[in-house]
């Protein structure tokens, strides 16, 4: 039977097969693919590449890329006229996306949003950035809403906005990027968000490479600052993200950090070899003046790179710089205005609007983007409000969006006065969950009390490792107090409480650095043994921080033997884990000792000890274990007498009962009814007779008082037995989850039956422990869903008597290894969860 179902399964794979062979030949005829040699032919595009939804891509795929490129710094298909031909279909593809109501290289009548422009995106109106005035940039903080920015007088304000901790690929964050330009006012992209949501994301708090970590200075929500190029984001929050423009979105407020991970941004080099990608569509409307300029640029250039440098040769050389000029273009498009204005000045805005709508026309897809510049090659730093930095990106198809940073100016400001921040009191130690408390001062250099600034708090291991702040607090009167728990995210050790005070427009920065000890309470988990046959103790466990349950590397644990002169050192490793085999000499004397004539038995007690460090507190816990010695003669002598009985009695029954009467009463088949398990039955199985009476199924394995609830790939005893004694068993093993039925059955009737569930043993801790923290909410005040399971603890244990809180401990113990910990979870701990989980269910004190 097995024989011809996996023919008939070969059979249907090999047709399947087949079918996607002959699919996959059709849709390579259909796309006439060119090889990468031949005239004409271009790069494939990488599915994953990215449009600035933050994918990342393989370096060495960018390498592999260039390698098709020539010498020269241009592809094999677009050099000379072939750029050129590209160039001018790519310009008549953009007049494509005209609306129609007005003649191309004419603006329309009003295209100001709001005046006859309707607009639906998300989450409040669409962005939009007016460049008409004659004022300086916009005020723009972490977590903008969707606003129009209309330009306002004089300098932006020096407060902070958000940390930075890592080295980003391009020295800007983006906030917004306007992809559209309409009569002095540039706009995102109208397109529907979706909903990214991350969950069980880890981010760790410290620096590292090619990774870049923002967090705001206070809470905010709306748009985010990210990256440009391609990225992937890590947090924990809701984010809308807008994959066209590569713009993100909170609806909630953001309190902790994100992290961003890049791969290396393109050389220049690279650049010049790169093509800009043909495949992202804009909306334009292109002027005659600006018409004339593109057609210069196509005449003087033969690759993508020199357009893009062209253009800002030329507006140079035929425009003058200067940030300083104010520009009213009134109701007169500002570019359009700027570029046949007769004195031919702009400021940055007008230099870069010029710019962009060049490009465009010319089929080079540009935006601008508002968003920060930030100190270059800095590993931490916090960017202030007036660091606000409009600048263009250029959308390359290996590369996504690069920054281009043309027309620069300095956006960073020094206060002028100084501050001294003076720490004055500060928790010399504390431990893992608990709470610190710093206090402290700030005064301007004569010594009078500063207001209305803000203190950020740091622990360092190193006072100049960058790192993102832990705490936060508000300078009133010339004191501060900040009071913070230190959580999971910061392992125990010595470090410095760095408190800086941020600037303002008037003072400086400053920094106080006492030091702290965080201490970690530890706790040894071991691998239980109740029995061991020999003379080797398989010695194996874990030793954690108790707060997080995470393995402590390194730590020396000390096991002794009572009775006995013997005492083995067993070094933690990776996660904490401990193992050693422990040879055991017991003496002749040892008082723990019962004969069984078979074998001695041996109760071994001894002692787990780690002494504590200057950062972990020590442990101390007993185990006892049954060492037997087997007397093998004593067996052998047994065993020979045993199956002298045994054969009398065999012969006996076979005499009886006519040798097992293979008929009617029988009853050999034990089935299971459910997907993905294993049964093998041993040959008493098969010779089980039934005449009359009930047949009973049981599981040997599972406790009393436990549900009939076992492993997923976990071996079951199963044994069925009748009134008249008549016993088989079989060994069942389940490969998939669910409910089974296991059945006794005859030629045509069912005998007996009786279901068992098979489980992920994690899981099932999980869903038992919801029901109960569900329980304990409704009875105990004060328990919500944003609690770690170490506060629930903390909150039910006055609410229970004293004498069951090991049972609280060990229950929470099991509840915290299986949420939090990749470690394995066992019989023994479901057994254990559910025993305790069901005694504290019926504590009638709470």
């Amino acid at each position: 039977m097995n024989d011809r179902k996996n023919l008939i399964n070969l059979a249907v794979f090999l047709l399947v097969a087949l079918l996607s062979t002959l699919l996959i030949m059709a849709a390579i005829s259909m796309l006439d693919l060119r090889g990468n040699g031949s005239p004409g032919g271009e790069n494939n595009k990488r599915a994953s590449q990215n449009d600035g939804s933050g994918k990342n891509r393989n370096k060495q795929d960018r390498n592999n890329n260039n390698k098709n490129k020539k010498g020269s710094g241009q592809r094999e298909d677009d050099n000379g006229s072939n750029w050129k031909e590209r160039a001018q279909r790519r310009r008549g593809e953009r007049r494509s996306f005209d609306r129609g109501d007005y003649a191309y290289g004419q603006g329309p009548e009003s295209m100001i949003p709001g005046d006859g422009w309707e607009y639906d995106i998300a989450p409040d109106q669409m962005p939009n950035l007016d460049i008409s005035g004659n004022e300086g940039l916009p005020d723009m903080s972490f977590g903008m809403g969707g606003n129009t920015f209309v330009l306002k007088e004089g300098k932006n304000s020096h407060i902070p906005a958000f940390e930075v901790l890592g080295v980003p690929n391009y020295p800007f964050v983006r906030v917004m990027a306007m992809d559209n330009y309409r009569r002095s006012h540039w706009s995102m992209i109208n397109e529907a968000p979706e909903l990214m949501f991350l969950f069980g994301e880890k981010v760790d708090r410290k620096f590292s490479e090619n990774t870049v970590k923002i967090k705001p200075v206070e809470p905010s929500k709306g748009y985010i600052p990210v990256l440009s190029g391609n990225f992937e984001m890590k947090y924990e929050f809701s984010l809308l993200e807008y994959k066209q423009s590569g713009v993100f979105y909170s609806t909630g407020v953001i309190e902790n950090f994100y992290e961003m991970k890049y791969e290396d941004p393109p050389t220049e080099a690279e650049l010049i070899n790169a093509k800009t990608d043909d495949d992202y569509y804009y909306d334009i409307y292109v002027p005659e003046v600006v018409e004339r300029i593109v057609d210069e640029v196509i005449e003087n250039c033969e690759t993508d790179y020199e357009a893009i440098k062209f253009v800002e040769k030329f507006l140079l050389e035929n425009y003058t710089y200067d940030n300083t000029v104010l520009n009213n273009y009134g109701s007169g498009d500002a570019v359009v205005s700027f570029l046949t204005g007769k004195d031919r000045v702009g400021n940055h805005l007008d230099f870069v609007s010029a710019y962009a709508i060049i490009l465009r026309a010319a089929g080079i897809p540009c935006r601008l983007a508002l968003g920060y510049k930030l100190l270059p090659g800095v590993k931490y730093q916090v960017v202030y409000a007036d660091q606000v930095y409009i600048y263009p990106e250029i959308k390359f198809e290996d590369y996504g969006w690069v920054p281009m940073d043309v027309f620069p100016y300095d956006v960073f400001y020094r206060p002028p006065k100084e501050t001294i921040t003076q720490i004055t009191f500060a928790d010399g130690t504390t431990k893992r969950g608990e709470t610190v408390t710093v206090r402290g001062t700030v005064t301007d250099s004569s010594g009078n009390p500063i207001d209305n600034m803000t203190v950020l708090v740091y622990l360092k291991q190193y006072k100049s490792e960058p790192c993102i702040s832990y705490a936060k607090a508000y300078v009133t009167n010339g004191n501060f107090e900040a009071v913070f728990d230190i959580k999971g995210d910061i392992s125990a050790g010595k470090y410095h409480i760095i408190a800086d005070v941020l600037e303002n427009d008037v003072y400086r920065t400053s920094s106080s650095d006492p030091e702290l000890k965080i201490l970690a309470d530890t706790f040894i988990d071991l691998e239980e043994r109740s029995d061991i046959i020999g003379n080797k103790l398989n010695f194996a466990g874990r030793i954690v921080d108790f707060f997080t349950y995470e393995g402590i590397e390194g730590l020396e644990v000390h096991v002794s033997f009572e009775g006995m002169d013997l005492v083995e050192t067993v070094v933690s490793e990776e996660d904490g884990k401990l193992y050693k085999e422990i040879e055991i000499e017991v003496p002749e004397d040892y008082p723990y000792y019962k004969n069984f004539f078979f074998a001695g038995r041996y109760l071994l007690f001894y002692g787990i000890e780690f002494k504590g460090t200057e950062i972990y507190t020590p442990y101390f816990t007993r185990r006892g274990v049954y060492m037997w010695k087997i007397y093998w003669i004593n067996v052998t002598v047994a065993v020979v007498l045993l199956l002298d009985v045994v054969l009398l009695c065999v012969a006996i029954v076979l005499r009886k009962k006519g040798a097992f009467r293979r008929d009617g009463g029988k009853f050999p088949v034990l089935a299971a009814e459910g997907p993905g398990m294993i049964v093998a039955a041993d040959a008493g199985a098969e010779s089980v007779e039934r005449n009359h009476g009930k047949v009973y199924i049981e599981f040997p394995q599972i406790g009393e008082g436990l549900p009939d609830v076992w492993g997923i790939k976990e071996n079951l005893a199963v044994v069925f037995h009748d009134d008249e004694g008549n016993r088989g068993e079989i060994g069942a093993v389940f490969h998939k989850k669910g409910e089974y039925r296991i059945k006794i059955s005859g030629k045509n009737d069912e005998y007996g039956a009786r279901n068992i569930r098979i489980v992920d043993y994690r899981e099932e801790i999980i869903a038992i422990g919801k029901n109960f923290l569900k329980e304990m909410s409704a009875k105990i005040s004060g328990i919500t869903d944003f609690m770690t399971l170490r506060e629930i603890h903390d909150i039910i244990k006055p609410n229970i008597a004293s004498e069951r809180h090991w049972v609280l401990e060990d229950a929470f113990m099991v509840f915290e290894k299986a949420v939090y910990s990749d470690e394995d979870i066992v019989r023994s701990d479901y057994e254990k969860f559910y025993v305790f989980a069901r005694e504290l269910g019926k504590n009638s004190s709470i």
